[in-house]
């Protein structure tokens, strides 16, 4: 867990425990001790009662702690924390950890808007791991305000943790050209591998052959036989029952059999077999294999290449229970906040 501790780059904060105290409105360093301030401070141990030195600027006249002019903390710091990493690691609305810490939900989101400030940037901790150069992409969709938004996240495909994500207002090939761009930046070594469902639209398809040629491009399986199985019909109903089965039996021979040399054959033995499905989906699926053969095989390629997007739809499903018991986002900031939190925890409890 990151501490949000108090950023200290305002000039008033850069001074000795003797040395005069630098006021906050004007700079001047003529001040002097002028009382103490009290308050009421919610902390771990409760309700307690803080004393702090006051001192008076002679220049501005302006009477300020050693927290700055015009702060009054009525909760600390270790309690903000606690209330923000309830809120972003547990299943709890910012209502129900409102309650919980007698503040507003809106309170709740501030504090995380303040804490977020003071997180590193995913892409900040890519340095400190050893990448195997392979990557999954995967999108997710979410509302704020009934405005759309896409979710791109990257992770590594070994390792298994968040290498970078971003948020768009779509997914089209222009948002994942331009993501595919940030992660390349972001990733601390060349990449060698990527795993990707088509992206709506197959929006990933020529972008990443055209920003990483030199890659291997493997298509999710489980994106793909998703796609499949969802418009075959599965009843007995339909005429065309047997057929849907053995479309379905070549398909996975073609793509799950041990090497290239199998998954050839089983290829051949498919396209003798292609005028026997006269369905119109039956033709949309045997188009989408024959164009797509290469990338769905690319695994023979190399064994280290995954053959499913699972890393980062599996991070996505996370993130999804999560939002599901949210109370919504109403703005962009708190979007950003939580994400950058979520994420940079997620990254350090994996690495944990």
């Amino acid at each position: 867990m990151i501490s949000g501790e108090r950023n200290k780059d305002k000039l008033y904060y850069w001074h000795e425990q003797n040395e005069k105290k630098r006021c906050p409105c004007c700079g001047s360093l003529e001040t002097k001790k002028h009382g103490f301030t009290t308050s009421e401070v919610l902390t771990k141990r409760g309700k307690t009662w803080r004393q702090l030195q006051r001192y008076l600027c002679k220049v501005c006249g302006k009477s300020f702690t050693s927290a700055g002019y015009d702060v009054r903390r009525r909760v600390s710091d270790e309690i903000k924390e606690m209330a923000v990493m309830d809120y972003v690691c547990t299943k709890c609305s910012a209502s129900e950890v409102g309650k919980r810490y007698g503040v507003t939900k809106m309170t709740v989101l501030n504090w995380m808007n303040h804490m977020a400030c003071d997180f590193p940037k995913l892409e900040e901790l890519n340095k400190y791991d050893d990448w195997s150069g392979y990557i999954t992409l995967d999108g997710k969709e979410i509302k704020i305000r009934k405005q759309r938004r896409v979710i791109f996240t990257a992770s590594d495909a070994v390792l298994k943790k968040p290498v970078f994500y971003k948020v768009y207002d779509g997914e089209d090939s222009a948002n994942s050209g331009d993501f595919i761009r940030e992660v390349k930046d972001a990733y601390p070594i060349e990449i060698v591998g990527v795993t990707s469902d088509f992206g709506r639209g197959k929006c990933f398809l020529k972008v990443i052959e055209r920003q990483l040629p030199q890659a291997l491009h493997q298509i999710c399986h489980v994106h793909f036989k998703r796609y499949v199985w969802l418009f075959l019909p599965k009843t007995r109903r339909s005429q065309y029952f047997w057929r849907n089965n053995v479309l379905k039996y070549l398909i996975n021979k073609v793509l799950d059999v041990p090497t290239r040399e199998e998954s050839l054959k089983w290829l051949e033995q498919f396209k003798k077999r292609i005028k026997f499905f006269t369905a119109s989906y039956h033709k949309r699926f045997i188009r989408s294999l024959l164009g797509n053969y290469a990338a769905l095989t690319a695994h023979y390629e190399n064994p280290t290449l995954v053959k499913t997007s699972n890393v980062s739809e599996n991070l996505n499903r996370q993130l999804e229970r999560k939002l599901k018991n949210t109370d919504g986002f109403k703005t962009e900031t708190n979007l950003l906040s939580f994400l950058k939190i979520w994420f940079v925890q997620n990254r350090l409890n994996r690495h944990n």
